[in-house]
């Protein structure tokens, strides 16, 4: 078959009338994708947002191959539609392919903003579970991270996309976790603080929270019982905070999870007054839970941000205000 010929076939394989639907594989052991080396091939994709300057996809190649990784850019990443990287198909086609080419290595989206939960009727499932392979990025990218655990049993990663600052620490925390498989530990160069003492091990849930929240009540809400959940945010005032994390509450997320994680929160304030704090409205959330409990940690959408393993095991130490991985996070 041309190559021509396969890219359109895998692209359209998982359109309506054609869809894969299969029973949930639950949440026993995850796969863990191959680690990247230096000469891999990681393919660029747009599932969400729009990146308008061709300098950054120029700044993203430069960072990725000075690593010694390979870029290959999806065929549809530069495309546009309204504020979308092209149309829903176009950028789940983008994604079977890279996950169908055994020429490519690893997955890396360019970008967040909002379009990933568009396009999970296009996404071939059952095939990115037989061709596990590293996804990064992070926030509307959370909606992909939960689907790939829901349906492919596939272990992703919360992680800088393309366009990210890679600042020294972003870059060793991707070469730690992603290159180099280490039992990574997170220490943060930002301030962070204890919300409840203690320590415990879990499997790492999360994401960015206002698309968490999306999650719940669909095929592809994540199994939160025993697990350190892990939340980040961006441009949200103290109160929607308090109303998305009653959101859990009341759907049951925070009844059996063993510890908490709030990374950063960038360009959040607490509103006019009267008002609670950040700190104030987690406490209220938190620590009525009495599990170990921190805020401030390097994950999220400012510039420094830790990859993180969804779905991998870790121990969170709130006393030390640090996080470890338990194992490796690939293979």
């Amino acid at each position: 078959m041309k190559r021509s010929n396969f890219l359109k076939t895998v692209a359209s394989a998982a359109l309506p009338g054609f869809a894969y639907s299969f029973t949930r594989p639950g949440h026993a052991t995850l796969t863990r994708p191959k680690r990247l080396k230096e000469g891999d091939r990681i393919g660029l994709v747009a599932p969400a947002g729009i990146i308008y300057d061709d300098e950054e996809f120029d700044r993203m190649q430069e960072a990725l191959g000075s690593m010694g990784l390979i870029p290959v850019m999806g065929r549809n990443v530069k495309k546009r539609y309204g504020y979308l990287a092209g149309t829903d198909r176009e950028r789940a086609g983008d994604i079977n392919i890279m996950f169908a080419d055994a020429k490519i290595d690893g997955i890396m989206a360019v970008r967040g903003g909002w379009g990933c939960a568009r396009i999970l009727p296009y996404l071939n499932f059952k095939m990115i579970a037989r061709n596990p392979k590293v996804y990064c990025g992070f926030s509307d990218n959370t909606t992909l991270h939960h689907a790939f655990m829901a349906y492919c049993g596939l272990q992703t990663f919360h992680g800088p996309n393309g366009n990210s600052e890679w600042t020294d620490l972003t870059r060793s925390s991707f070469q730690s976790v992603i290159m180099q498989g280490e039992n990574a530990e997170y220490r943060s160069v930002s301030k962070v603080e204890t919300l409840y003492p203690g320590k415990a091990e879990g499997r790492l849930v999360g994401g960015n929270l206002s698309i968490l929240t999306t999650t719940l009540g669909t095929n592809y809400q994540a199994n939160y019982s025993g697990a350190i959940l892990f939340v980040e945010d961006i441009g949200e005032n103290s109160y929607k905070i308090d109303r998305m994390l009653t959101h859990l509450k009341q759907a049951g997320v925070l009844d059996n999870i063993k510890g908490f994680i709030f990374g950063r929160c960038t360009d959040c304030s607490s509103g006019s007054s009267p008002t609670f704090s950040l700190r104030e409205t987690l406490e209220n959330h938190i620590c009525p839970l009495k599990i170990p409990a921190v805020m401030g940690m390097d994950i999220g959408h400012d510039d420094d941000n830790f990859t993180i393993p969804s779905g991998g095991y870790a121990v969170i130490d709130a006393d030390e205000t640090n996080l470890r991985l338990s194992e490796s996070a690939v293979v």
